[in-house]
């Protein structure tokens, strides 16, 4: 896998179709697969919490999800790096899972969103085997995790929002006794539950997924924008700041 260091962040460089393969060969292997989908915002609390830090930094797989990271990438050391959301790559690893008859589990959202992802994903997903859900709305977290790790999922979705979400995988993942991926997704079951809409194609495609969540949703303002400047003063101003391997 080839990667760069944004931070001390590595980050994955390839395309996503042979991330995904890699992903799938390394559970083949035999291994857990931790995915961090990375964006400026995770990148700056984890500059303020040194366990998220640690996650962050030790994941088996860091996506350039976040449009700050692709542009580190390509403004410091001109790396040829598309943006890889995270909905889009856990969307082609739930495809997968459904072509091939292998189950997932949905842990996270309230308890009515959780609900009606799993209804959409089935629709949406002929064939796809749900095999645990769990709103984040509980106290007794380590008994959800058993009882999904009882039920053997090959992906596990967890949309607690970070750093909550990178925590529970961390602590958890070793409940897990047959090789897991475990990714942490946000808010995409409100995306794929049909609570909220996805930015039109035209601001995927043109890194912009964020402009118009702001618009639509202006309480982000604050949250996205806080970190975004020291993000960019520090990649501006440290030497080395990006380098690849």
């Amino acid at each position: 896998m080839n990667k760069a260091f944004v931070l001390d962040y590595p980050v994955a460089l390839d395309p996503k179709e042979d991330l995904l393969a890699s992903l799938r060969q390394n559970l083949a292997s035999g291994h857990h697969q931790h995915v961090v989908t990375l964006n400026p915002e995770m990148l700056m609390a984890g500059e303020q919490n040194s366990r998220l830090e640690k996650i962050l930094k030790s994941a088996d797989l860091i996506l350039p999800d976040g449009a700050g990271v692709v542009w580190a990438l390509r403004h410091k050391k001109n790396l040829p790096v598309r943006r890889i959301p995270g909905i889009d790559f856990s969307d082609a690893l739930i495809t997968h899972a459904a072509a091939h008859q292998e189950s997932i589990a949905l842990i996270g959202a309230s308890p009515e969103v959780n609900a009606a992802t799993e209804t959409a994903l089935k629709q949406k997903y002929p064939g796809l085997v749900i095999s645990y859900r769990h709103h984040g709305f509980s106290e007794d977290k380590a008994l959800i995790a058993q009882e999904c790790a009882d039920t053997h999922p090959k992906y596990v979705f967890v949309a607690l929002g970070v750093p909550n979400q990178e925590f529970w995988i961390e602590e958890f993942k070793p409940f897990f006794t047959q090789p897991t991926a475990f990714i942490g997704v946000g808010g995409s079951f409100d995306v794929w539950s049909g609570t909220k809409k996805r930015a039109p194609a035209l601001f995927c495609r043109l890194n912009l997924e964020w402009l118009y969540r702001i618009t639509f949703e202006p309480w982000r303002f604050g949250r996205v924008y806080k970190p975004l400047p020291s993000f960019v003063f520090r990649i501006l101003t440290e030497k080395d700041s990006v380098n690849s391997n």
